[in-house]
């Protein structure tokens, strides 16, 4: 009977405690919760008011980015500087800074909450999974609810006046260009002239062709050595083939008869999107203009259009790049309330917000295909067909001191000016522009 009593309070005992632990628990799930971001009105309106009626126990506190922004500042220092000195527990950036922030480990990974709770990302984008897991580990420091992606936009009316087949999905760049090429150099009935391709690049052959060659997996840069390597087979195929295109004036060049002359909404947008001139066969655009064109009050209808799926190389027939995220959400490594951290990640990246981010944002792209398949169907699944992405050239770049990027930009404006006025060949160009700024890698610090 003894025996018997005993076990009863025992077991009263461990119920009490397993209460107060719960109690506790509670607690530290549930605290304040600081958050990096640019300012309270706008987080409040796009996550907090809406996290805060799922979980009202919360109190949030945003520390706001803006103000500390000023002319001249590195973005990427001052964030971290912001990240020492109030401690937030989560820190909102875009994806160039996130992966910094990554390399720098000053955010935590959010596998172990994962596997934990078994939370699911069979879901989400593959290129958007791959562009924000951590090249070493594998692991991810953050998510998105939203993206924003690239895809070739082609003007249907000009390709069947012309007699030229219809873009698809995962061509490849050569592909491209001899589509391109088929469009004849002629000034249209409306004073513009014709082009066959538009890159957002084209003003400049170089990051054109950085941007293509990085989508094929091709750098430019070798960390573990300190190594430039453009002046390769590879990259002289892709220059080539840009400056012929240049050449024969099948890629756009800018001129007066392209910018519009009034200023109303529309006509901005034609201004920020000159493939909506019409005079364009082919462009490499962002997602944005077709959620632009989709919701805005004027709907697009001068010609007809379409999109697919960016171009590819045939080495890496599923890879593209171009992938952009304006707001990865993190916790800070070192964080004491991570758990309540992560349940607003897991919230902001649930299919709950995802339908009302897909309700509310007019540009992005939501990250959770399934939720794309809800929206009119303009091609918007095109955006969703590479699985794997490949912005290492930026990502390089910007680790790289201001003198290595202001040589390479004159190297390259010379030596490839040289080469469109007939004076360099490629291969020539490239091995120039690769030594100079080698050379400057190469020279001692003072």
């Amino acid at each position: 009977m003894i025996q018997k009593q005993l076990k009863t309070i025992l077991l009263l005992v461990f119920v009490f405690f397993l209460a107060a632990c719960q109690a506790e628990k509670q607690e530290i799930e549930n605290p304040q919760l600081r958050i990096l971001y640019w300012d309270e009105a706008s987080f409040l309106n796009k996550y907090g008011n809406m996290f805060i009626a799922t979980h009202p126990d919360y109190k949030i506190e945003v520390i706001p980015l803006k103000g500390e922004l000023e002319p001249g500042k590195d973005p990427i220092e001052v964030i971290k500087k912001m990240i020492q000195n109030k401690q937030p527990d989560i820190i909102q950036t875009d994806l160039d800074a996130y992966k910094i922030l990554v390399k720098q480990n000053l955010l935590l990974s959010l596998d172990e909450f994962m596997n934990q709770e078994g939370y699911s990302l069979d879901d989400y984008v593959p290129s958007v999974l791959n562009a924000l897991k951590g090249k070493e580990s594998g692991e991810l420091y953050g998510l998105s609810a939203t993206f924003n992606g690239l895809g070739l936009y082609y003007n249907k009316d000009l390709f069947e006046s012309h007699g030229v087949p219809l873009p698809k999905d995962r061509m490849t760049w050569d592909e491209v260009f001899q589509l391109a090429e088929r469009f004849p150099k002629q000034i249209m009935s409306s004073e513009k002239p014709l082009f066959g391709f538009y890159h957002k690049y084209s003003l400049s052959p170089f990051m054109m062709a950085l941007n293509i060659g990085e989508g094929g997996g091709l750098s430019i840069y070798n960390p573990a050595n300190k190594q430039f390597t453009i002046h390769t087979d590879a990259w002289n195929k892709v220059f080539e083939t840009i400056i012929r295109c240049i050449k024969s004036g099948a890629c756009y060049q800018a001129s007066e008869a392209n910018e519009p002359d009034k200023m109303d909404e529309y006509s901005i947008l034609k201004r920020s999107y000159p493939f909506l001139e019409g005079n364009i066969a082919m462009a490499v655009e962002q997602s944005s203009m077709l959620r632009t064109m989709i919701s805005s009050q004027k709907s697009f209808g001068e010609f007809e259009w379409g999109v697919v799926s960016m171009p590819v190389h045939p080495e890496n027939p599923d890879m593209g790049n171009g992938i952009s995220m304006n707001e990865v959400f993190s916790i800070r490594s070192g964080s004491s309330n991570r758990e309540a951290a992560w349940e607003f990640i897991k919230y902001i990246s649930g299919e709950s917000y995802g339908k009302i981010a897909m309700r509310t944002n007019g540009e992005e792209l939501p990250a959770r295909k399934s939720l794309s398949e809800k929206e009119d169907n303009l091609g918007i699944e095109s955006f969703y067909k590479l699985e794997q992405t490949n912005n290492n050239i930026v990502e390089y770049l910007r680790q790289l001191p201001p003198e290595i990027i202001s040589q390479l930009d004159q190297s390259a404006s010379k030596y490839l000016g040289e080469v469109l006025v007939g004076k360099l060949a490629v291969a020539e160009a490239l091995e120039a522009i690769q030594n100079e700024v080698q050379s400057v890698m190469e020279k001692p610090a003072l």
